[in-house]
């Protein structure tokens, strides 16, 4: 009701402006709120039958035994291989999925992947030597049915994820007609995007004004790495009420992180800023060697009106910072939307109720598309607290699975099989793996702190 309350009194506001965007009328922030909260109220950890992911039960000491307790020999990708050293590998590594991998059964547990494994030995059986790449490439062509955001082989991903590309030429309003240029041009329709909703997002505009914009979400492209610029191919036709039309571009997309920006004698794990009146507190790791001075970052943020959590080079670490680092800020228990069950053992992890915990300040979490694992656990969590709000990207999209790392005995390639996690979301389409969290406001991650610090000046 609150949502539908706000979005009338808004579209009743943008409704009137047929000017240059920098004056269209603004929501208060107490009204943005409102809508925000609504929506996070929405998001419920709900029921979900989290057994039939259960498959074998396995021995702990067993499951520890796939894991080196010293330091594996180096990978060469150049190593010559005999046919059956590489398919012992392959058994090796179909053991520890079945012994170890928490989404095992989650993924089509052993018809899946005993046929898999039995393809694999067929194409290895055409050959009488290989090297260690030829196994590899192998194992990421046939592996590409798990998308979990944890798993790769040599930290290559056997699948792609997906990335954030923005129409800015033009910025948007919402009104009850629909949408309409903030020069004042109705929009009729999108070529091909029946749904004006889904496509068009709640941004900033330079200026620090509250407007939509087109961003389409698309697969990445494996070719190229994540720190280099990649475009977006395809165009949006605006067709206006007016007969006009409009050709739209994308802007490149690269993500966004202090790994590649700084070097590493510049980068620091946990930084306190001032950003003119407002606290930034970041931190790039949920570091259990930093957990002191992250917690007290916490502290030190909830004492403000409003703070900024920059978490857009944080790439996770232990989630138990996560839930500590949310629950020390609002001074209470505040629980994640998911359940946690360890699939070899069936126990839960993460089973108790989420509530609705009540805010009197204003929390803006800054997100990029590096934000991963228990950075998204903390985003998770904060769904559940009042006065939050996520600006910049949608997220990694890496919670089904969890950290752990094999080693084939032959070959040496390092596979990321954890020992037995899985994390499951129950309602809804917040969140999805290797897509991520949407924020509740979209920009580039690289000017989020910029333009969230711009709106708050607006809508004081």
């Amino acid at each position: 009701m609150l949502k539908k309350i706000f979005v009338c009194i808004l579209a009743a506001m943008l409704a009137l402006s047929n000017v240059g965007c920098t004056s269209v009328p603004q929501p208060t922030m107490e009204e943005l709120l409102e809508e925000v909260n609504a929506e996070h109220q929405e998001v419920e950890k709900g029921t979900i039958n989290a057994s039939q992911y259960v498959g074998d039960l396995v021995d702990q000491d067993l499951r520890w035994s796939y894991y080196p307790k010293e330091d594996p020999e180096d990978y060469d990708p150049e190593k010559i291989l005999t046919q059956q050293q590489a398919v012992e590998d392959v058994t090796y590594l179909f053991d520890a999925f079945h012994d170890c991998y928490g989404p095992y059964e989650y993924f089509g547990g052993a018809e899946v992947f005993d046929a898999t494994e039995k393809a694999i030995k067929a194409e290895l059986q055409t050959r009488k030597t290989l090297i260690a790449a030829d196994l590899e490439r192998i194992l990421l062509e046939n592996l590409t049915f798990i998308k979990d955001g944890h798993f790769s082989i040599n930290n290559k991903s056997p699948y792609m994820i997906k990335i954030s590309f923005f129409f800015r030429e033009v910025a948007f309003v919402k009104t009850e007609e629909g949408y309409q240029a903030a020069d004042g041009r109705k929009v009729e329709s999108v070529k091909e995007y029946d749904n004006l909703d889904e496509l068009m997002k709640r941004s900033i505009s330079p200026e620090g004004k509250l407007v939509y914009y087109p961003v389409l979400l698309k697969d990445n492209d494996p070719s190229i790495r994540l720190d280099l610029p990649q475009s977006c191919k395809e165009t949006l036709i605006v067709h206006y009420t007016n007969k006009t039309t409009q050709e739209l571009k994308a802007e490149p997309f690269q993500i966004y992180s202090e790994t590649f920006l700084k070097t590493p004698e510049e980068y620091q794990v946990v930084t306190s800023r001032q950003n003119g009146e407002i606290p930034v507190f970041q931190f790039n790791e949920f570091d259990l060697d930093y957990k002191e001075e992250i917690s007290e970052g916490a502290k030190v943020l909830k004492k403000a009106p409003i703070a900024i959590l920059d978490l857009r080079s944080n790439r996770g670490g232990s989630a138990l910072i996560a839930e500590d680092w949310i629950s020390k800020y609002a001074n209470t228990l505040v629980l994640t939307n998911r359940k946690i069950i360890d699939t070899k053992t069936g126990e839960f992890l993460r089973n108790e109720e989420d509530k609705w915990i009540e805010n009197p300040n204003i929390l803006i979490i800054l997100s990029g598309k590096y934000s991963a694992s228990a950075s998204e656990m903390l985003i998770d969590c904060a769904y559940n607290l009042e006065n939050v709000l996520i600006i910049g990207e949608n997220t990694m999209g890496a919670l089904l699975g969890g950290q752990g790392s094999t080693c084939l005995p032959s070959s040496a390639i390092k596979v990321g099989v954890e020992n037995g996690l899985m994390s499951l979301q129950t309602e809804g389409d917040h969140f999805e793996e290797l897509r991520g969290f949407y924020p509740d406001i979209w920009v580039p991650a690289g000017e989020a702190e910029e333009l969230a610090v711009k709106l708050i000046e607006n809508l004081k």
